[in-house]
């Protein structure tokens, strides 16, 4: 039992709380029996009187009940409902310690919360295969919002803060790639799309896919970030990698985004440009699904370089090779834009605060985030 005599809570109710926090973490369930107080007392070193006042407390809410001469019990009302309010009670002071603690050093709320954002989404990376799909044919809940398309961390940040402001709206996730994005805008399976898509001849990026894909339709592009897209490198790049050019070399092993996102189209046109075929890449057949898993692979030493946003290599500990800035824009039907939960994203996008988060992470320019621009198909 953890007892501090110079903590500015008083012993009585640190012993209370050892007990809730044993309750809570399932050590001790209803039923069970507590130590006697005079022998807690004496294994601690404390007077009968502090460790009775404890009990006390805890009978007192409900927690323990005392049966005269038979000691202390788990209370059986200690149900499932009991531990999951003390286990969010535990969590919710973990975390406001950890808050104090930054904004102690100087650190603003806003890059808290994108901090939190990207260790969150390592973490998640680490131990799960890919993001989860939006299934077809599934009833959806009209007061959501469903995201499909290319994945950046951006979009993590932006669904995080959306939960926080509108917790009854959930804003669903699934990282897909850029052109799976907009076929699912086309098919009405999902309400946003993210894409980061260049023109190879006009060198403009999106526009010429909407218009493509999306015929006779009214759409609206938001850009959510300007990105920097590079060689994301195992830290320290013992491989000695320059550029696009050494993923020719036998001894370099390389991890890929799955087909149809942008980035794999970038890495593709790159080759491509440079004679090289997909079957001299080694690890070329390797995909992922999200830059975080592509920076958690070269991290955990599966391979030595991948491609992906800076951001993320930056989250990871990795080194960077910059290629490319390229324009992430939000793509969504016009007609979607009339309902109330996507004004409300859209809202977040254009905000002051949010932009302030978004100026934290690496490798981004905000200059035209928020920006939009609307591409009426149905009379061209």
């Amino acid at each position: 039992m953890d007892i501090s005599f110079r903590a500015d809570e008083a012993l009585y109710l640190q012993i209370a709380d050892h007990f809730r926090r044993l309750i809570a973490g399932g050590k001790l369930k209803p039923g069970d029996r507590l130590p006697a107080i005079r022998e807690l007392a004496k294994k601690i070193g404390l007077d009968p009187g502090t460790v009775s006042r404890a009990y006390q407390e805890l009978e007192r809410e409900g927690t323990i009940i005392g049966r005269r001469g038979g000691g202390s019990f788990v209370s059986i009302s200690a149900s499932e409902e009991y531990l999951t309010r003390q286990q969010q009670e535990r969590l919710g002071s973990l975390m406001e310690r950890s808050i104090l603690e930054a904004l102690g050093l100087g650190f603003s709320t806003e890059e808290i919360e994108a901090a939190f954002i990207l260790r969150l989404a390592n973490w998640r990376e680490r131990r799960i295969q890919s993001a989860p799909k939006i299934q077809k044919n599934v009833p959806r809940n009209l007061n959501d919002i469903y995201f499909n398309g290319s994945h950046d961390l951006a979009v993590e940040l932006l669904a995080s803060h959306m939960s926080t402001l509108h917790p009854d709206i959930h804003f669903n996730t699934s990282f897909t790639g850029s052109m799976a994005g907009l076929i699912s805008l086309v098919q009405r399976e999902a309400d946003i799309a993210g894409a980061h898509l260049m023109d190879q001849e006009s060198g403009e990026f999106n526009i010429p896919f909407v218009r493509r894909i999306m015929p006779g339709e009214s759409v609206v592009l938001i850009n959510l970030v300007q990105r920097i897209q590079g060689l994301m490198l195992t830290s320290g790049n013992p491989k000695r990698i320059k550029g696009i050019g050494d993923l020719r070399s036998p001894d370099i092993t390389f991890v890929n985004r799955q087909r149809g996102s942008g980035t794999r189209i970038l890495l593709d046109s790159q080759l491509l440009s440079l004679g090289i075929l997909p079957r001299e890449v080694k690890g070329y057949e390797r995909e992922e699904t999200t830059h975080v898993a592509i920076a958690s692979a070269i991290a955990q030493g599966e391979a030595d370089v991948g491609l992906g946003a800076e951001s993320a290599a930056i989250s990871a500990g990795l080194d960077f090779i910059p290629l490319i800035k390229e324009k992430y824009d939000l793509i969504l039907l016009q007609e979607t834009l009339i309902r109330s939960q996507v004004k409300k994203a859209v809202a977040i996008i254009q905000d002051k605060s949010f932009k302030k988060m978004l100026s934290s992470l690496s490798g981004y320019d905000l200059s035209e985030t928020g920006n939009t621009i609307t591409i009426d198909n149905k009379h061209n």
